[in-house]
Formats: structure tokens, C-alpha cells, sequence
């Protein structure tokens, strides 16, 4: 049943049918147990099993926004995909048992708010089979750092208080006993009208803070807000209303700009300080077998898992139509005796090819790539190691650059090495590289898009040489053997 059709209910009832699967561990906070008792909610794989958009994602887990009939506010599930064995050491090293992520989180929860510190309230948490899950309450009447500074709406002398007010309240958790290793903008909630905050994510914190951990906190969340949404002189005030409330080194500050200059190269920082990015969302339909954008999962066929995107039918890219609109479904069959066992030996996810295709789409989305707009993917285990996996997305514009370089003039094919470097060049900047230069690119009216996004891998890092060589093949695809890019600082030479 889906839940929000259940939402108009004025008296809690039982909404929630109970799972085939009722094994698991299952912990509910006392404030939530009567209402989660009232719809059902009383066996892990219905918490698991909860309908959302996900807000948030990672390889292993994800961030899904849900509802639940009778309660004043949303809330927010975080699932672990896979909890194996290095996990549950590490967190009993740390001294929270033989434990998953999100009973550590759940644990620390507990603590921070006995301690009236700022954060959010934990619901449940539990385990069934290799997954885990925490639910927490939303947060009513906040929003976060990054979009509070950049609405213009505070005045200087309101900035200057807010700067005060978060430094001092990252001193109180520190002066606790409590690490921040994840406090960056995106978790720093904020209630505009009073202040008020709240500190999210907290899996990976510990007990004990050093002054390492103190300078690594401070730089990361000064790393994570753009120069363009705090002054200098607001984080001076920042830093200096942390120090009056907390034990604080002498070199403090420089040991906090370098903290801020190493995580200025983490991927998920530089995701936060994007312009204009809009929020990403998902769908899970049918478990990872289907996940399609809110759109898109509005008008997906039922039952979720079914033809052309699997079953039978013929593997590799189908023009397509869906929702109206030009599609490409690229679809296929894996075996990977070797990836399977290194994700099983890892306690890691196993990823196809169809998801790293919408996990490449949505990162060239992020970072305002012009590429293809990732409409679903998914993926279904078939075997010990095989499966089959799908991925559907715009139809790029134009033609594919390796077919409109056949017939375009030699003067052509150089004016338009320049629109292709463009967008190398934004590519690169979004951490890309080109694993298949003939099909990366399309070619529309003077405007060049990223074509197929298996052309294109996202990298740890995109260095000087690996510049060059994807310039160079750009270069020998349009048959021009130098040119000198005026968006970069490397000379393209055949």
C-alpha cells in the first residue's frame, strides 16, 4: 500500500502489513512506539521497506525523506545496503559494540541530546539480515546552512550572531568529549527565525577529541561554505567565539586552514560548494531493481520489473520513448565471479554497469555538465554472479560528434574542437575523464554534450597528464593536430 495514499487518515491505524521476513533486531524510542505500534511499524523489514524519494546516496547507504500517517512530522531513513565484519570491528574499537553505523549513530544520538547538545531525535534502528537502518525525526522549521547564507535575507549584523552562535556550539560538543569528523555545511541546520540548531550525521563521531580532531572539524566546515556565502570576517568570528568556549591550540587557525585545504579535494565538499545545483531525487520502486527520478517514477508501468527494461529481449543502447520524451535504455547481462567476491570479501555493494551509468549522470547533473538527464537504472541479481541491470536517459541532442565529422569541412571541424574542449574542460573540473573519446561527445547546432555516459568515468583525481591525453584524443577525432585551447593552460599537440 502506499503511504501517502494512507495520509488522509484521521486516526492511526494499521497500515502496514506485516513482512513475510519478521527477523531482525528491532530497537524503537519510547516517544515513537505507540504511533509506529498503530500503523504497524513493528518488524525491521517494515522500516526497510519504508516509501520515500532518497535525498541522499552513497554506494552503501542511502538518505530516504518518509512520511508516516499520524505523525506531526517526516522523517528521514538512513539504510545501510551491506554491514560487514570490518564495520563492526571498527565501532567495537571505538567502544560501541559489535555494531552497524546506524546503531552507532543511534547510540550517539542518545547521548548528544542527554547532554543538550544539537542534535536530531533518533525514532528506531534495527538490522535484518546484512542491512541496518536509523530513522530520525525531521527537524521542524530549519534548513540548511548553505541555503540560509545564500538568501540574502540576514543582515550583517545577524550573520555576525550566527557565526558566534555555530562557533559556540561546535565548542560545547567538543568541550563534551564529542569529534565531529562530518561536520560540514550540509549538516549544519539552521532555524531561521530563532537560531536554533542541529548537527547531523553522526556515524562516524567518537569519544575523545584531540586537537587534531578539532582543527580537521573546523577546516572541513569552513571548506564546505563557498567564499561567496560567508566573509573572512565572519569566520574569524566564527573561530573566535569557538575558542572563548573551548579548549583551543595556539596554532589553531593554521592547523585549520590546512585541515580546510586537504578536504577542499574531497569529492563530497566540492559537490556542496556547486551554484545553482538542484536537488537530486530518487525513487526506489522496486528495491534497486528500479530506481527512477520523482517524474519518471510518477509514471512507471506496473509491476516495476518488467519488459524492455528486463527479461528478454536484445542488450545495449534502444531509442526509446517515456513520459513523452526521447529516451536512450541502455540495458545488459553481467557476470562477475571477481567483483562479487571482492564486494562480498569487502562487506561492500556490488555495482553494474547500469548503476555506475546513473551515478555518472547524476554527477554530471551536479556539477552542470552538459549531458543526458538521467530519467531510471537499476539492477537484479539473477545468480552467484550474474545479473541484469538498465539504464534509461535523455536522448542526447544533435548527432554523435564521430558521425558529423565525416561530412562537416576541415574549417568546421576546427571551430568546433573549441566547443569540444569546453566541455572537456568542464568535465575535468567535475573530476571526469574520458574512457571512450568516438562516443563520448554530440554535436548539436555549435553546442557540444557529453553522448554516452559509458564513455565518460568519474576519477579520484583528473592530473596534468590525463588532461593532455584526453585533449589529444579530442584533437585526432576532429583531424586537427594542434590547437590551443583558450578555456585551459595545455598545449593540445597531436
Amino acid at each position: 500500500m502506499q503511504l501517502e495514499a494512507a495520509a488522509t487518515v484521521r486516526e492511526p491505524q494499521v497500515l502496514f502489513a506485516p513482512p513475510a521476513d519478521r527477523g531482525g533486531t528491532l530497537t524503537v524510542h519510547t516517544a515513537f512506539a505507540e504511533l509506529f505500534a498503530r500503523v504497524g511499524l513493528q518488524h525491521p523489514a517494515s522500516f526497510l521497506d519504508l516509501p520515500g524519494e532518497v535525498v541522499s546516496g552513497h554506494a552503501d547507504r542511502h538518505v530516504v525523506r518518509v512520511t508516516v500517517p499520524g505523525a506531526p512530522r517526516a522523517f528521514y531513513l538512513k539504510r545501510q545496503h551491506v554491514v560487514g565484519w570490518r564495520e563492526k570491528l571498527r565501532n567495537w574499537r571505538a567502544g560501541f559494540g559489535w555494531a552497524s553505523r546506524c546503531e552507532r549513530e543511534a547510540a550517539l544520538l542518545e547521548e548528544l541530546t542527554a547532554a543538550g547538545l544539537p542534535a536530531p531525535p533518533w525514532a528506531a534502528f534495527g538490522t535484518h539480515g546484512r542491512q541496518a537502518f536509523l530513522l530520525v525525526e525531521e527537524v521542524a522549521d530549519a534548513v540548511d546552512l548553505r541555503r540560509l547564507l545564500g538568501t540574502n535575507t540576514l543582515s550583517p549584523a545577524q550573520r555576525s550572531a550566527l557565526a558566534r552562535r555555530i562557533g559556540g556550539a561546535v565548542a560545547a560538543v567538543h568541550a563534551a568529549g564529542f569529534e565531529t569528523p562530518d561536520l560540514t555545511a550540509k549538516h549544519v541546520l539552521v532555524n531561521p527565525r530563532t537560531f536554533d540548531l542541529t548537527f547531523l550525521d553522526w556515524p562516524s563521531a567518537g569519544r575523545g577529541v584531540t586537537d587534531a580532531a578539532r582543527a580537521d572539524a573546523l577546516g572541513a566546515l569552513h571548506a564546505s561554505v563557498s567564499p561567496e556565502l560567508a566573509s573572512p570576517a565572519d569566520r574569524l568570528r566564527f573561530l573566535a567565539a569557538y575558542r572563548a568556549q573551548g579548549r583551543a591550540p595556539d596554532n589553531l587557525l593554521a592547523r585549520a586552514l590546512g585541515a580546510a585545504a586537504r578536504h577542499a579535494t574531497r569529492r563530497s565538499v566540492r559537490d556542496q560548494l556547486q551554484p545553482g545545483a538542484r536537488p537530486q531525487r530518487l525513487v526506489w520502486l522496486a528495491g534497486e531493481a528500479v530506481c527512477a527520478v520523482p517524474e519518471i517514477a510518477a509514471v512507471w508501468p506496473t509491476p516495476a520489473i518488467r519488459s524492455p527494461f528486463y527479461g528478454s529481449g536484445p542488450t545495449g543502447a534502444l531509442k526509446v520513448r517515456m513520459a513523452g520524451r526521447d529516451a536512450v535504455l541502455a540495458r545488459g547481462r553481467e557476470s562477475a565471479p571477481l567483483g562479487r567476491l571482492r564486494a562480498w570479501v569487502r562487506a561492500t555493494p556490488w555495482r553494474s554497469e547500469g548503476v555506475t551509468i546513473g551515478r555518472v549522470l547524476f554527477h554530471l547533473e551536479r556539477y552542470g555538465v552538459p549531458a543526458p538527464r538521467l530519467m531510471a537504472f537499476g539492477q537484479r541479481l539473477t545468480g552467484t554472479t550474474s545479473a541484469e541491470w538498465f539504464a534509461l536517459y535523455d536522448a542526447p541532442p544533435g548527432v554523435p560528434l564521430r558521425k558529423w565529422r565525416r561530412t562537416a569541412s576541415s574549417s568546421a571541424r576546427r571551430a568546433a574542437l573549441a566547443s569540444v574542449l569546453a566541455c572537456l574542460d568542464a568535465l575535468h573540473a567535475a573530476g571526469c575523464v574520458l574512457t571512450d573519446p568516438k562516443n563520448a561527445f554530440a554535436f548539436d547546432n555549435g553546442r557540444v554534450s557529453v553522448a554516452d555516459p559509458r564513455a565518460v568515468r568519474v576519477a579520484r583525481r583528473v592530473g596534468a597528464a590525463t588532461r593532455r591525453r584526453d585533449a589529444r584524443a579530442a584533437a585526432r577525432l576532429l583531424g586537427s593536430p594542434q590547437f590551443q585551447n583558450p578555456c585551459s593552460k595545455f598545449q593540445v599537440d597531436r
